[in-house]
């Protein structure tokens, strides 16, 4: 008897709650859905490319002065090696200990100045997210659109709006240059 009781409440409250989403999504039939490809603003818009220039400059730059301290701890290395015989074991140990610590804080180095180059890239695609963001509020204005969503959550739509050539467009012309600020790497 309690188990038909628990039964029948089952299906009752599965078709009360399948019922009212249907009822909600009929109300909202007239909302309009963009569809933006952030991904390929991301990836082509101008003002990206000239920050990914600016960083590739600066990678360039690191790159050079990394690699000249690079050959300075090889050639030191080198000479360490070619000094192994005409110094006590002692002495060697010392300085192949001193080489470790060296090459050690040079790896520490070469992370932090990685890490302080994608930082730089990733404050100055931030500040371009927030001078987008009125962009597509104009452009989801101007077409009407309630709702934008991206096309990488999107599996399937009738018939989308479809606006990222417009937004890139926009975007283009909008949006100002912005310079890549390295920032300071911190004192260990």
């Amino acid at each position: 008897m309690i188990l038909q009781l628990i039964r029948t409440s089952f299906i009752l409250l599965v078709l009360l709650f399948s019922f009212v989403p249907l009822g909600a999504a009929q109300a909202s039939t007239n909302a309009i859905i963009g569809v933006v490809d952030m991904q390929k603003i991301m990836r082509e818009l101008d003002v990206v490319k000239d920050i990914n220039s600016q960083v590739k400059a600066f990678e360039e730059k690191t790159d050079k002065e990394l690699a000249a301290e690079e050959k300075k701890l090889k050639d030191e290395r080198a000479q360490i090696e070619r000094q192994k015989t005409l110094v006590t074991p002692e002495a060697y140990s010392k300085k192949q200990s001193e080489f470790n610590r060296k090459a050690a804080d040079f790896r520490v180095k070469v992370q932090e100045k990685n890490k302080q180059l994608q930082i730089s890239r990733v404050n100055a695609l931030e500040k371009i997210k927030a001078q987008m963001l009125p962009v597509i509020r104009d452009v989801m204005d101007k077409n009407g659109v309630s709702l934008v969503l991206d096309v990488s959550e999107v599996l399937f739509v009738e018939k989308p709006l479809e606006i990222t050539k417009e937004i890139m467009e926009r975007l283009n012309k909008d949006l100002k240059k912005i310079k890549v600020e390295i920032v300071p790497l911190k004192k260990s």
